[in-house]
């Protein structure tokens, strides 16, 4: 692949890199980094469960040659951050994105090592605080997607992109957790009970009683 600066107007190289300056600011450039559940929980600003409804391209608001991406949620649940029943995000992706006349986009791979997002799409997104220009990303890249898996007669569950064993803990444990949120914590299974793994982290984003 051709470096970033390559595929951009050379004038826009000097705003490409203010921006990408605020977004080295933040921790969601580490995504190749394993990261437990109670941390990704800490450092998320919100998790949302909900569906994907809009996928669109467009260019940042203040840096004009700045290809970025809008991902707005249907949302079923706030897990940490503010009531909502819509979220709208934006999400940096170096290049100028096909929105198929207008009528925006079905599916859409932002960044390489992050993970992709599909119109009508039902997860649970983990996401930093935005940066100062405004962006975000999911928590530790494709850990912090989570798919829901459904099948008739059977409890839903959940199951990070980046795999359930990373998720594990395996430092001390808050002590204001039930057993299943601690079970959970220490061996989450190749596929997570979406019951106790949304109590377990609503309970870790409040903190000790």
């Amino acid at each position: 692949m051709q470096p970033l600066s390559r595929r951009l107007h050379p004038g826009a190289v000097l705003a490409t890199v203010a921006a990408l300056g605020l977004l080295a600011a933040r921790p969601s450039v580490a995504v190749n980094r394993r990261m437990d559940l109670a941390t990704m929980t800490e450092r998320a600003g919100n998790i949302i469960s909900g569906r994907i409804t809009q996928l669109r391209g467009g260019t940042h608001p203040q840096y004009h040659n700045i290809g970025v991406l809008y991902v707005t949620m249907k949302v079923n649940e706030m897990l940490k951050g503010e009531p909502a029943e819509t979220f709208t995000f934006m999400q940096f992706t170096g290049r100028a994105l096909d929105n198929n006349g207008g009528k925006g986009l079905s599916s859409v791979q932002p960044l390489p090592d992050g993970p992709a997002f599909r119109v009508g799409e039902e997860m649970v997104l983990f996401l930093y605080p935005p940066s100062s220009a405004g962006f975000t990303s999911p928590v530790g890249g494709e850990q912090g997607k989570f798919q829901f898996k459904r099948q008739p007669g059977q409890p839903t569950t959940v199951i990070s992109e980046g795999g359930n064993r990373s998720l594990v803990v395996d430092g001390t444990l808050p002590p204001h957790l039930s057993q299943p949120q601690q079970t959970l914590l220490r061996h989450p299974g190749e596929t997570i009970d979406f019951k106790t793994f949304r109590s377990t982290v609503k309970t870790l984003s409040k903190g000790p009683k």
